[in-house]
C-alpha cells in the first residue's frame, strides 16, 4: 500500500502544480490584455446629452422676490426643476453662458406670471398649478427666445 500512497501523493501534487500554472497564466494574459486595451476616456454629465443641448438646472436660481403681499409680507419664492435646452439657430454663447441666459429667462417669467397673484403665494394648491402651468410659458418663452426648450424634471415652487 506504501506505493499507492505515494502514487496517489504524486498524483495530487502534479496536479495542484499544474492547477497553479495554469492559473498564473491566466492572470499574465489577463494583465496583458489589460495593458493593450485603451482606457475608457471619463465622461462628463454633458456628454450624454446630444450635440448642442444644454442641462439647466434652475435650483441655482436665488429665491426671487416678488415685493411685498396685502398681509405687508415680503413675498420670496424657491425655484427648483431642470430643463433641456438648445438654440434653435446659431447662437455664439458658450454652455455657460446659455445656461445663464435661459436662468435669466425663466425668472423673467416666473415674475411676470406670479407677481399679479402675489397675495395667493400661501396656498399650495395654488403654486402647484401655477408651477405646473409655468412649465409651459417658461418652453413658450425660450422657443419666442430662439432655444428649443422641455422640461426633465417638472418646476416646484414653494414660498420661502
Amino acid at each position: 500500500m506504501g506505493f499507492l500512497d505515494n502514487f496517489k501523493a504524486a498524483m495530487k501534487a502534479g496536479s495542484e502544480a499544474a492547477d497553479s500554472i495554469i492559473e498564473r497564466q491566466r492572470a499574465e494574459k489577463a494583465a496583458a490584455e489589460a495593458a493593450t486595451r485603451p482606457k475608457p476616456e471619463a465622461r462628463s454629465q454633458q456628454s450624454r446629452l446630444p450635440e448642442g443641448v444644454v442641462m439647466v438646472n434652475l435650483n441655482r436660481l436665488q429665491p426671487i422676490e416678488l415685493g411685498v403681499n396685502s398681509k405687508g409680507q415680503n413675498v420670496l419664492l424657491t425655484v427648483n426643476g431642470t430643463l433641456h435646452a438648445k438654440p434653435l439657430g446659431q447662437n455664439a454663447l458658450d454652455a455657460d453662458a446659455q445656461r445663464n441666459e435661459i436662468r435669466n429667462i425663466a425668472r423673467e417669467v416666473i415674475i411676470r406670471e406670479m407677481k399679479p397673484q402675489i397675495d395667493s403665494m400661501g396656498d399650495l394648491k395654488f403654486l402647484m398649478k401655477s408651477a405646473n402651468d409655468l412649465n409651459r410659458t417658461v418652453c413658450e418663452e425660450l422657443s419666442v427666445r430662439g432655444y428649443q426648450a422641455a422640461f426633465k424634471i417638472p418646476m416646484v415652487i414653494r414660498p420661502n
